[in-house]
């Protein structure tokens, strides 16, 4: 590492501060927000993973993040009375548990019902029926149905406990998984055979938000910081300071998360013969061989009186390691190997994309330390051009792969 203090003339330099995420508050200044939606819409079944973008550090210190759900729609419950000669009567039980799981929350029950249709009456069918399936009559008078806003109308929030923060910050996405458990009974009054059906018709609308204190300027002595990746696995950090002072601690600070720093080094201020000299420091960073994906880097200063001020947060991307993902088959049907073009450490989780940008299927893989994988899917998929993305959860590494479905 080396270290050393340039005292320059340029023009006014526009500084940009964050503050310590310890604080509850912002210094100054109000908290900003950014909502961030599923899209609205009807789930496409029963257990859905949804995709959110997660904040990104450099806006500044995130202080919140508050997940927000609603729930609205119908559920359609459906008999039909196969026997030609009876009428079925019978009592009808619908039962419904939605559920949410994001980082930070676990599992939690959003929406436990139950809503009760006793003595639901239906009509003999007219002709006899085909077994199976049963024939629904011309005037589908041997059908019952109805129709309930009970109990899928639900609202949910919850706010994210600061040590998952990191969880939510950074690159790529964060996923939450939303699933819908319904149970369907009918007990009859007599003791003929009927067909049920359940038909759940939910719009559900998520959002997460995030607060944060946003960049801030010091009110004296205006500072601009830059990262820049250099030769050798190095980082080349500078920053400007105008109107500097005697007794100002700058300590060097890096996060592999944008959230959790920690010290990787110090110098002391350098006060200029003139007021109108701009000082340029300079501190160059060696990588660990051991660190890879995107870093993340910020000043820390303390002045004679032990107030601290951060920077803005700058990231490079360290080395060059990329999980290099090929498939085969390719055209694949249901299955499709993953092979990366080293062994795998860290937990990944796969997206498959289809043409449009949306994610149709998303799961995780905990590798045994092999290079290659396979992804079943958990659906049939219409023909077509589809991505394979592969993100590593420690580093947030991308990595996407073109595959035809056929």
């Amino acid at each position: 590492m080396r270290l050393k203090s340039l005292p320059i003339c340029i023009l006014i330099v526009y500084a940009v501060l964050n503050f310590n995420k310890s604080h509850a508050q912002c210094s100054s200044g109000t908290p900003k927000t950014i909502t961030v939606s599923s899209g609205g819409g009807a789930p496409d079944r029963l257990f859905n993973t949804y995709n959110f973008s997660r904040f990104d550090p450099s806006l500044g210190t995130l202080i919140g993040v508050d997940i927000h759900v609603t729930t609205s729609g119908v559920t359609s419950l459906m008999i039909i009375n196969g026997d030609t000669f009876d009428n079925l009567t019978k009592n009808i039980t619908f039962k419904r548990k939605d559920e949410i799981e994001a980082p930070g929350l676990g599992a939690v029950t959003i929406s436990d019902s139950t809503v009760n249709f006793p003595n639901a009456t239906i009509g003999a069918s007219y002709t006899t029926p085909t077994w199976p399936p049963f024939d629904m009559n011309g005037d589908y008078s041997n059908v019952w149905s109805a129709m309930t806003d009970a109990p899928d109308n639900a609202v949910f929030n919850a706010s994210i406990d600061p040590a998952y923060f990191s969880d939510y910050s950074g690159s790529g996405a964060v996923s939450i998984d939303y699933n819908i458990y319904p149970t369907f009974s009918a007990v009859s009054s007599g003791a003929h055979v009927s067909i049920n059906y359940v038909t759940l018709a939910t719009n559900l609308d998520m959002t997460i938000t995030y607060t944060y204190c946003a960049n801030s300027v010091l009110p004296t002595g205006k500072l601009d910081f830059f990262a820049k990746a250099a030769e050798n696995a190095s980082v080349q950090l500078s920053w400007t300071k105008e109107h500097e002072d005697n007794n100002i601690t700058y300590g060097i600070e890096m996060s592999t998360n944008g959230l959790d720093f920690s010290s990787i080094g110090a110098m002391q201020s350098q006060k200029p013969a003139s007021a109108s000299t701009v000082v340029r420091y300079e501190y160059e960073y060696s990588i660990p061989a051991t660190v890879s994906g995107k870093l993340y880097f910020r000043i820390k200063q303390t002045d004679a009186t032990g107030s601290v001020r951060y920077s803005a947060i700058r990231s490079i991307t360290a080395g060059n390691d990329k999980i290099s993902l090929t498939l085969f088959p390719n055209p694949a049907s249901d299955r499709v190997t993953l092979q990366f073009g080293k062994p795998l450490k860290n937990k990944l989780q796969i997206e498959m994309i289809n043409s449009i940008g949306q994610v149709v299927e998303s799961t995780g893989i905990t590798p045994g330390g092999t290079s290659s994988e396979i992804l079943t899917f958990k659906n049939r998929h219409a023909s077509g051009v589809y991505f394979i993305r592969a993100i590593d959860v420690t580093t947030r590494e991308q990595q996407v792969s073109r595959l035809i479905i056929r």
